[in-house]
């Protein structure tokens, strides 16, 4: 039986290397400015004229607070997986390779992205098998918490008839908090799928903390829909389940839908129809727009921080060579992190 042989970046010049990676830096920096420059920043204008320009900018202002610090929360359970999957990596080399991977989705076409996104990690210690085995882990738990909190949704859109919605969304998230190993089979499952070699598998303990990571970040992320809604007009009581789940809902439905970048119109569809139940449908679909600005200007200002901060200390820290780790071959034995716990 023919090994798994994963991918691996191409043997090329250091100085071409040097080149590629300022070309697509270049590309980057390019394209998120043209997205912040091809949002449609009119809705802006729309919703301050709803009531007092103070009370407003505060709901602004709180809807990109929320918007941040759910994508803070978010790395927080990527970072959990990777240093449950391998040797430890510094903080700032996590950020540095989270937010290049997390921005290049901005870059058109997929190919560019991948290349930087596994040149960058090889660059700061993890290697392409333990990256691929993050994803494909984080992937999961996104999904699973995504749907299931979106269920709260689907509970104020179809009626109280609909209630056991909330009670087997309760439900999957405890089976996984019980039994977390599943989480890791179904990762693993995935990345046969893709012919990789048999990653490690996260702890009990690390999968548990990475679940209450991202369904928090979901939680928190969520408001800052509501709080535009509100600003719409909308009820802040009964809005307040509605947006939570309605977002969570359509960026998972986005995230499955591959064909088309970022879930653009996808989940802009799925947010008006869900905020019909405490919006007027006009009100709807400009809130669905002004989440789209709020999610993108916070991605963009916080990925660039991040990784303008990451440069700064890495430059200072001493010169130390990370150590790559192997892209191929058997997984060695599991190694303590800072997150291990039982199995």
């Amino acid at each position: 039986m023919t090994a798994r042989r994963p991918w691996r970046l191409p043997r090329l010049p250091r100085a071409l290397w040097r080149v590629l990676v300022i070309a697509f830096v270049l590309v980057l920096v390019g394209t998120l400015g043209a997205t912040l420059a091809g949002q449609d920043w009119s809705v802006v204008a729309v919703v301050l004229a709803q009531r007092d320009s103070g009370q407003i900018a505060l709901l602004l202002a709180g809807a990109l607070l929320a918007s941040t610090v759910g994508l803070i929360l978010g790395f927080l359970s990527w970072r959990v997986v990777l240093l449950e999957l391998g040797s430890p990596v510094s903080g700032p080399r996590v950020a540095r390779v989270f937010f290049v991977v997390f921005l290049s989705k901005y870059v058109p076409g997929k190919v560019p992205g991948l290349i930087a996104s596994a040149k960058v990690a090889t660059a700061n210690g993890v290697g392409l098998a333990r990256l691929m085995s993050t994803a494909a882990l984080s992937m999961s738990l996104v999904l699973l918490t995504g749907l299931t909190i979106g269920l709260l949704a689907g509970v104020q859109m179809l009626g109280a008839q609909v209630a056991w919605l909330a009670a087997a969304a309760a439900l999957l998230i405890v089976v996984v908090l019980v039994r977390p190993q599943l989480v890791n089979h179904g990762a693993n499952l995935v990345l046969r799928l893709l012919r990789q070699p048999d990653p490690r598998s996260a702890s009990a303990r690390g999968i548990r903390l990475a679940v209450v990571a991202q369904a928090v970040s979901w939680l928190v992320t969520g408001l800052h829909l509501w709080l535009l809604a509100v600003a719409m007009g909308a009820d802040p009581l009964r809005s307040l389940g509605l947006c939570v789940g309605a977002f969570t809902l359509a960026t998972t439905v986005g995230m499955l839908t591959v064909v088309i970048p970022d879930g653009i119109g996808v989940r802009e569809a799925v947010l008006a129809a869900a905020l019909t139940v405490v919006l007027p449908a006009p009100a709807a679909a400009v809130v669905a727009v002004a989440s789209r600005l709020i999610s993108t200007v916070s991605e963009v200002a916080l990925g660039a921080a991040a990784l303008a901060a990451a440069e700064v200390v890495i430059r200072r820290a001493p010169a130390v060579e990370p150590a790559v780790e192997p892209t191929a071959g058997p997984a060695p034995a599991p190694a303590p992190t800072s997150v291990a716990g039982d199995k």
